[in-house]
């Protein structure tokens, strides 16, 4: 709001008012002042209103990267993406070269954006990663081009997709899963236990396990729907929808639903001894009522795993597990789709092609079986 001040030496209301920046980027300003202060606050008015009405057009100034990545940020994926986009692309941008966000963004070059990907190589990153913060940039870029703060060529988008090589992830074995099931009895609280086995036997996501609610769970019918995902910042947590904005309804085995029968009586137990409520009717909480944490389920992870003294593991490898089993077993790719919630059968297809490349060899056997049958003679 323009600040209308009184001029002592005259006895005149005046204001100075910002009315944005022209076609060609310059600030466009207006003075004006009168006797009568309610003159001027009309005259502000009016101002306002030719501005909106188009009159003034508000064009950017160019910047540096930094900033246009924060109006990026704030103004395009904070208002059209997931939460969980949101925070992951927040983290990169905060994390990216102070060299590459000084840069004026109308200077930046290919060279700037190969230098860029080849320092997060050097960081560590498999070329995976990288390739998708690449594929980010490219985003941002054409968003920025859109929004007029440069013109030209997108930067990025010169920049060759890195090799990526063949990606294999592990996972563990019907004996060495049962080892490391039977482990968390000794290394987990109750809440964490239940997430771990609600991942291992649907597949759902880590933070989809820590968003569920007892009213998910149809005990009855053996299933459980997947809703929601749980959102981890500084601030705190809160729930939203799944990745794939859609829910979907998985079946699970008698022996989950015992165990989870289980895991209910422990944690009334547990309210009833330390005093509290689950009033967000949370599957998975500590023994003294709070939230079950994503980092804190991975330090008892590596806890659990030494102690079943397996092949080390991710929490994301055991959702990978889920998956691997059935498809060597003869489930089709389809379920798996449907039971992890990708958005197609070719993620599904993409993910675990190692997969169903060896069962390839069972293929072949089968047909070459029946074809020896019908060759039989009667």
């Amino acid at each position: 709001m323009a600040k209308i001040k009184k001029n002592e030496k005259n006895g005149k209301w005046e204001v100075r008012l910002s009315l944005g920046f022209n076609e060609e980027g310059k600030r466009v300003q207006r003075y004006f002042s009168d006797e009568r202060k309610k003159t001027v606050e009309y005259w502000v008015a009016d101002q306002i209103r030719a501005q909106k009405e188009g009159e003034f057009v508000k064009v950017r100034p160019k910047g540096r990267v930094g900033e246009v990545l924060d109006d990026w940020l704030e103004f395009y994926i904070k208002t059209t993406m997931a939460k969980t986009t949101y925070n992951t692309y927040t983290s990169f941008v905060e994390n990216a070269p102070g060299w590459f966000k000084r840069l004026n963004i109308d200077k930046v070059k290919p060279q700037h954006c190969l230098r860029l990907l080849r320092e997060y190589l050097d960081m560590g990153l498999q070329p995976n990663t990288v390739n998708i913060r690449r594929r980010v940039y490219i985003g941002f870029f054409s968003w920025a081009r859109r929004m007029d703060y440069y013109s030209g060529d997108n930067p990025m988008a010169a920049v060759k997709k890195l090799s990526e090589g063949y990606k294999e992830y592990k996972t563990l074995t019907p004996d060495e899963l049962k080892r490391y099931l039977e482990a968390t009895d000794e290394t987990m609280a109750n809440g964490y236990r239940t997430a771990v086995h609600s991942i291992t036997y649907t597949g759902m996501r880590a933070r989809e396990a820590t968003a569920l609610r007892w009213s998910d769970i149809d005990f009855d019918r053996k299933q459980v729907t997947i809703a929601r995902t749980a959102i981890e910042t500084k601030g705190g947590y809160s729930f939203e929808q799944t990745k794939g904005k859609k829910a979907r309804v998985v079946t699970i085995p008698e022996q989950l639903i015992r165990f989870l029968e289980k895991s209910r009586l422990r944690q009334k137990y547990d309210m009833v001894k330390f005093g509290w409520r689950n009033d967000e009717d949370l599957v998975c909480l500590g023994i003294k009522g709070a939230y079950v944490w994503y980092s804190g389920l991975r330090r008892r992870q590596k806890l659990t795993v030494q102690a079943a003294e397996i092949p080390e593991i991710t929490m994301h490898e055991l959702r990978h597990t889920h998956a691997t089993l059935p498809i060597k077993a003869g489930v089709h790719a389809k379920v798996i789709q449907e039971r992890l919630g990708h958005a197609d059968a070719k993620t599904t297809m993409d993910t675990y092609a190692h997969v169903l490349h060896t069962t390839q060899g069972d293929t072949a056997e089968l047909f070459s079986m029946l074809i020896e049958d019908v060759k039989k003679p009667l």
